[in-house]
């Protein structure tokens, strides 16, 4: 990518004023959507400690840790996501985009006095069956070193000239050696809100969940995806490993889930399942690098 593609920022936009804009939002993607080729870059960016504890008491972490945890920097990261979601070339409404998956490369780990440079841009897009599919690929640097990558995949679902294949039947529950439980409580969604920026409607109560088309308010997907980062610390045996999940289902407040989790060779696989087992809300991996 060309120095004429790249947006330099002076520092990261504030969360909250772009969700209002992006409620407001409305776009008309037509039939092939273009979307840009540009990145956002923004230097100097230091750690918030009083965030980054919000952050690390929110989802479980640690607090007397001096690295940054692994899935932190995601949310300074989504800033540039709805920076460039809003801006007029993207050419789909950033409300209502589902986020379908999640990965997270960590090089090294940060300490929590280095200085970062963030930097975002679109991979990749394309047409599926259920709509508008794009990826975000962000990165951090510590000089010119990359420690930190960040993939997030989501779906503007809408009506495409791709047909549909077969629908699957759901596979049957995997066995894993290992379970606990993980109690979910309305408070948490707001907790993680005010250590994210992230007030969107659907994670702050019932009723607004309601309004925009849920039965309930729900958890944060990349909340669920850190406390379990956070319940496999002691399991997670490197400090350098990529960790990919899958969103599947959404998880309506209060509720208790299982961690489900095992290693299969270098790796350490898991599931987030509803109390009984039985429904997926998340699947994941963490494999070394």
């Amino acid at each position: 990518m060309t120095a004429s593609n790249e947006l330099r920022l002076k520092t990261l936009p504030s969360t909250p004023p772009m969700l209002l804009q992006a409620a407001i939002t409305r776009k008309k993607p037509g039939k092939a959507p273009c979307f840009p080729n540009h990145a956002l870059e923004v230097a100097n960016i230091r750690c918030n400690s009083k965030q980054l504890r919000r952050y690390n008491q929110a989802c479980g972490f640690a607090d007397n840790t001096q690295t940054l945890s692994v899935s932190f920097l995601h949310v300074q990261v989504f800033r540039l996501h709805m920076k460039m979601m809003l801006d007029k070339a993207f050419p789909l409404a950033p409300m209502g985009c589902v986020h379908l998956s999640n990965t997270i490369v960590q090089h090294r780990p940060i300490a929590i006095d280095e200085v970062l440079r963030l930097r975002c841009n679109i991979a990749d897009n394309k047409v599926s069956d259920k709509g508008y599919e794009f990826t975000f690929h962000c990165e951090a640097y510590c000089g010119d070193e990359l420690v930190w990558e960040d993939d997030s995949l989501y779906l503007s679902r809408a009506k495409t000239n791709i047909a549909s294949g077969p629908k699957s039947a759901r596979p049957e529950p995997r066995s894993y050696a290992q379970s606990r439980v993980i109690n979910i409580s309305r408070s948490d969604a707001r907790k993680y809100a005010r250590a994210s920026g992230d007030f969107n409607p659907i994670h702050l109560h019932d009723l607004s969940a309601k309004i925009l088309g849920f039965k309930r308010m729900v958890i944060h997907g990349m909340w669920s995806k850190a406390a379990c980062l956070a319940n496999l610390s002691s399991d997670i045996k490197t400090t350098a490993y990529r960790c990919h999940v899958e969103f599947k289902t959404p998880i309506f407040l209060p509720a208790n889930v299982r961690l489900d989790y095992e290693t299969n060779g270098a790796n350490l696989e898991f599931e987030l399942r509803d109390k009984s087992g039985v429904k997926p809300h998340l699947i994941g991996s963490i494999q070394p690098l």
